[in-house]
Formats: structure tokens, C-alpha cells, sequence
């Protein structure tokens, strides 16, 4: 799989020469919604925590990124999230590349 995507100038600064590389793995959160009925209870926060914990802790992946494509009325969800745009080459698209580096993550 080829996650050459991941590799702008942005995660330049994150890493140290030795350390940057092309590409870096990560996990994308495909299909994410909760029901209606559980809207505005802070039920979908819980589960991206979850997500994030489950992967920064017990990963056996070696995935370092969480990524996901965010739909425009879903982006303000997911920086409250933490997740941080790619680039600011789809700004305008309907959907919106997001990472959240899970180094980031704290007990």
C-alpha cells in the first residue's frame, strides 16, 4: 500500500533527518458516523478516543498517523478531535484529508 500522501512538507518538521521518510504508515478511519439518536452526546468523541488509545497503546500495526477523509460538515468534528488538515490543496473539495499523529496521544 502506498502512503506517499503522507509525506509533505508539513511532517518535515515533526521528524529529524535521519527520521523523515517518503511515506509513513497509518490507519484510515473509513465510513464514521453514529446514529441520530446519539448526536450531540458526545458518543462519536468517545469512540475516536477509544480509536486513538487502542492504536497508540496496543498497536501491533506500527501505524504512526490516524487518517481519515472528512466530508466538509464533518472537518469541524474532527479538529476538535485533533486531527489536523494534510494540505491546503483540497480546501475547497467536498472532502478534506485529515491526520492525527499518534504520538500525540497521553495516557
Amino acid at each position: 500500500m502506498d502512503f506517499s500522501f503522507l509525506a509533505p512538507y508539513r511532517f518535515s518538521r515533526r521528524f529529524n533527518n535521519r527520521k523523515r521518510l517518503k511515506s509513513y504508515p497509518s490507519v484510515k478511519i473509513g465510513r464514521f458516523a453514529v446514529s441520530k439518536c446519539m448526536k450531540g452526546k458526545n458518543f462519536g468523541s468517545l469512540l475516536i478516543k477509544f480509536i486513538k488509545t487502542f492504536f497508540a497503546f496496543y498497536n501491533q500495526t506500527g501505524c504512526r498517523f490516524l487518517t481519515v477523509d472528512a466530508y466538509y460538515e464533518a472537518i469541524p468534528f474532527y479538529q476538535k478531535n485533533g486531527f489536523i488538515p494534510l494540505n491546503e490543496a483540497d480546501v475547497n473539495d467536498k472532502t478534506r484529508l485529515l491526520y492525527f499523529d499518534l504520538n500525540d496521544v497521553s495516557d
